[in-house]
């Protein structure tokens, strides 16, 4: 987890001029929520022109395939703001005014040293596929764990409209589900924190116990001898299903006492 690249990502690396190296001596505060009004592949040509300034660390596509195209130890151009010391005021990359409404900005400080950022592929109107939303799932997974990041959102978890509100008010869109992102997110990390039982849905003990209405299982599966013979075993709701190794088909169960 050290080399700042998701090992679940198409590892797509962009030119160094739009991006910078390292990050000016700041940790990652927040992870920033973009859509990139267009297609998966039209982010990394954008990305890599020469001289664009402009990138993000992430896109994930429609069908859940997600693009890495700057290390999460760099700095991507997505989120930037400039600083007008003179009227103590923040200024977007066009050099507009801009009241941003994350209250979390460190001041005179450019937030993209600080910030995650993650493009969406489509369009702001556009609802998230299933496959979408669990890919980035676990994509914040994997930032949360890196960076100690408690997922919550208008702090940790944002939207580019929060930062640049007069640019980009439409960015990520209206039908990103902040609130549920943050609450599976919550879930998924209280649950890992005990032993997951893998069911096998095809498996012969599985099936038999489905078919007799056993109920689901309550351990794994598990095997024992008896005399010469080695067996496996699974208990269930309403008993233990058994079946001597490679007799697939003579399947047995007996009640729990």
């Amino acid at each position: 987890m050290s080399d700042g690249w998701y090992p679940a990502a198409i590892k797509r690396p962009i030119l160094a001029d739009n991006f910078g190296v390292g990050r000016n001596g700041q940790t990652v505060q927040a992870i920033v929520m973009h859509i990139a009004s267009g297609r998966l592949a039209g982010v990394f040509p954008t990305f890599n022109t020469p001289g664009i300034q402009v990138s993000a660390h992430f896109c994930i596509a429609q069908d859940g395939t997600v693009e890495q195209y700057v290390s999460v130890d760099d700095t991507a151009f997505a989120n930037g703001l400039g600083w007008q010391a003179e009227r103590n005021q923040w200024l977007n990359p066009r050099g507009k005014i801009v009241t941003p409404s994350w209250q979390y900005l460190i001041p005179q400080i450019n937030p993209n040293s600080y910030t995650v950022s993650i493009e969406h592929e489509g369009w702001p109107q556009d609802k998230w596929t299933d496959a979408m939303y669990m890919a980035n799932h676990r994509l914040l997974l994997w930032l949360a764990e890196k960076f100690n990041l408690t997922i919550t959102p208008r702090r940790t978890l944002i939207g580019h409209n929060e930062i640049d509100p007069i640019d980009k008010p439409n960015c990520p869109g209206p039908n990103v589900e902040f609130e549920r992102i943050a609450q599976d997110i919550t879930v998924t990390i209280a649950a890992r924190k005990f032993t997951w039982m893998p069911i096998n849905t095809l498996a012969a003990l599985y099936r038999f116990a489905q078919l007799n209405s056993l109920g689901y299982p309550q351990t794994d599966e598990f095997e024992f001898t008896s005399g010469s013979n080695a067996y496996v075993a699974q208990v269930f709701n309403l008993g233990i299903v058994f079946v001597k190794k490679g007799d697939w088909g003579n399947v047995r169960w007996m009640r729990k006492i």
